[in-house]
């Protein structure tokens, strides 16, 4: 079967020739397709370094001096007394876990300052965010620590003034942070102060859908509370209902300190769908334009077989006289553009190798080439065209098989 199969292929050369660089260009055009989509969703469900789950940002401000309740001469301590004081009445709320200050340092922030860090003779590279940040900072978005250290360990390591890296921090030397655990470094360019490495933490994820660019941190521990210009806090998990309401209704009273009341409560959650809002859209709009390309894929491709089935209607007839089965006729067909498919496959995957050694597709993973992506990839647009040529095989043939096999060959 297989040898009369390939020899009619071969025979057919002409035609199945210019089937086969359609199937070529096809699968190429496929595999940038899945490409696309399966760095797109992987980044998007890969782990982010933190959690924002019942997290909110408290917007704390200073009262004018037309409210009744200025405080005035107010000293730096008294500010900063009152900035201790605040945070200490939220951590006490019963439906507080954690609440902490930093300093531009709250995911989908946006606000960022620079950091660099010189280790022995090896330098940091490219942008590194600086996270100030209290102790417990890393209790309410529950960081982790690349060797499985805990929220509550990493908060400690910070509380005795140890730093934190993202254990990514000098992979540009093929180094792991995890190897410099314990060890000094310096800070911007103060080559005096040593600070102590405590851990490497898991990479923080600058947005959900990159996962390259800002992703590089240094966390140290916010010393001025009066610099925080962030609050932030994790609430209890089956407290989480009506809370922005709930602490609103009693900030008035119970949560203004000195000069310092609170503005407003936002969800982690609506400040994460704002910062990315452009990107969601730019990035669904990129995969709606590859799914109707993917569509006019298909349908170009289930129009080239069911047309070329069409065409072999009196074929179908002669081998039901011969006596072949319906299964057989099936098989036949389908088997013919299988192999063909099969033996483009393997050029097809020599060109998205050339695509993704060139960096062709780098524009949106930063990743010249990737060999499990790759293969993953093509075998799932293998089996995508697959499903096209079944559906265009199968059906046309299911429809010429109906057909009365003298009908079929009145003409001849």
């Amino acid at each position: 079967m297989n040898k009369k199969l390939i020899t009619q292929i071969c025979n057919e050369w002409k035609s199945n020739v210019w089937l086969a660089v359609e199937l070529l260009i096809v699968s190429v055009v496929m595999w940038y397709i899945c490409d696309y989509m399966y760095v797109r969703f992987a980044n998007y469900f890969d782990n982010r370094g933190f959690d924002i789950e019942h997290c909110y940002l408290i917007e704390i401000d200073n009262l004018t001096e037309q409210s009744p309740y200025f405080v005035e001469n107010q000293t730096y301590e008294m500010a900063l007394a009152d900035k201790e004081e605040l945070l200490e009445r939220l951590a006490r709320r019963p439906e507080i876990e954690a609440a902490a200050y930093s300093n531009n340092s709250y995911p989908y922030n946006g606000s960022n300052s620079g950091i660099s860090m010189v280790l022995d003779t090896m330098y940091t590279y490219g942008y590194v965010i600086r996270r100030s940040v209290t102790p417990d900072y890393m209790k309410v978005f529950r960081y982790e620590g690349a060797n499985g250290e805990t929220p509550e360990q990493l908060a400690e390591m910070i509380r005795r003034g140890e730093i934190l890296t993202s254990e990514e921090l000098l992979a540009h030397y093929g180094k792991n942070m995890k190897e410099f655990v314990g060890q000094e470094a310096f800070l911007d360019r103060d080559t005096v102060t040593h600070h102590r490495i405590g851990a490497a933490i898991k990479k923080v994820r600058y947005t959900d859908w990159q996962d390259w660019g800002m992703n590089q941190t240094i966390v140290l521990l916010l010393e001025d509370l009066n610099y925080g210009n962030e609050c932030v806090v994790r609430v209890k998990d089956n407290m989480d209902k009506n809370f922005r309401e709930n602490l609103m209704a009693v900030s008035g009273k119970e949560l203004r300190v000195g000069n310092l009341y609170i503005r407003d409560v936002k969800s982690l959650a609506d400040l994460r769908d704002n910062f990315q809002r452009s990107s969601t859209l730019a990035i669904r709009n990129y995969l709606t334009g590859m799914g109707f390309l993917m569509l006019n894929v298909f349908l170009g491709l289930l129009g080239a077989f069911w047309f070329r089935t069409q065409q072999r209607v009196k074929e179908i007839a002669i081998r039901k006289v011969s006596g072949a089965t319906r299964r057989s006729v099936f098989m036949r067909f389908i088997g013919e553009g299988v192999l063909i498919l099969s033996v483009v496959t393997l050029p097809a995957i020599a060109l998205d190798f050339w695509i993704a050694k060139s960096g062709l597709n780098a524009w949106f993973n930063n990743e010249y080439l990737n060999w499990d992506r790759l293969l993953i990839c093509a075998a799932v647009s293998y089996l995508i065209i697959l499903i096209m040529i079944v559906v265009g095989i199968a059906i046309p043939a299911n429809r010429a098989m109906k057909t009365e096999p003298a009908e079929a060959l009145h003409d001849e």
